[in-house]
C-alpha cells in the first residue's frame, strides 16, 4: 500500500476536468429549464387566445337569444345591432374576423345569410329574407384570429339552434 504524506495531497480534490464537467452539466440544466419556461408560456398564451375566442362566440350567441325572432333573421338588424361594435375581450386578438352564418333548420329552404366582421367593418356577404318565415335557424358563428404559436392561423366556431317562438313551442 502506497501512502503519502498529508502534504502531498490537494486541498479540495477536483480537478479542471471535473470542475468543467460539473459546469457543463449546470449548463444543460438551465438550457433545457429555459426551454420549458419558453413553452410553457406559450402555451399559456394560446390558452388565453382560446378563452377569449370563446368568450366572444358566447356573448355574441347570447345576444341572438335575447333578440326576437324578426331581429334575428333581419340582416340590417344584425348588421347594425350586434355586429356593430366589437365584443369584449376580442382586442387581445390578433388579426381577428367574425362570420356570423344563419341558415335554415329542418326545412327543405338551403338559403342562407351570412355576415362578417373584419376589423371594424362589418358587411353581408349572402342575404335570405325568407329566414323569417322559417321555424328555426342554425347559427353558425366562427372567429377566426392569429394566435400562438408562431403566429398561426386559428378558427373557434359554435353552433346553436334558434326556434321560432322559443324552445318550448
Amino acid at each position: 500500500m502506497y501512502l503519502r504524506a498529508p502534504s502531498d495531497l490537494s486541498g479540495d480534490g477536483t480537478t479542471l476536468i471535473e470542475v468543467v464537467m460539473a459546469l457543463g452539466l449546470v449548463a444543460i440544466f438551465l438550457g433545457s429549464l429555459f426551454t420549458m419556461n419558453s413553452a410553457s408560456m406559450q402555451t399559456i398564451k394560446m390558452a388565453r387566445d382560446t378563452a377569449a375566442a370563446s368568450q366572444v362566440l358566447q356573448q355574441r350567441v347570447e345576444s341572438l337569444r335575447i333578440a326576437n325572432w324578426h331581429q334575428v333573421t333581419d340582416a340590417d338588424w344584425l348588421q347594425a345591432n350586434v355586429l356593430n361594435s366589437a365584443a369584449p375581450g376580442i382586442e387581445g386578438l390578433k388579426s381577428f374576423s367574425e362570420t356570423l352564418t344563419l341558415s335554415p333548420y329542418d326545412s327543405t329552404a338551403v338559403a342562407t345569410t351570412q355576415l362578417t366582421r373584419t376589423g371594424n367593418s362589418v358587411r353581408t356577404v349572402v342575404r335570405n329574407d325568407a329566414l323569417l318565415n322559417e321555424r328555426a335557424v342554425k347559427v353558425v358563428w366562427s372567429i377566426s384570429y392569429v394566435g400562438s404559436p408562431n403566429d398561426r392561423a386559428t378558427t373557434r366556431q359554435t353552433v346553436a339552434i334558434l326556434a321560432k317562438g322559443g324552445v318550448a313551442k
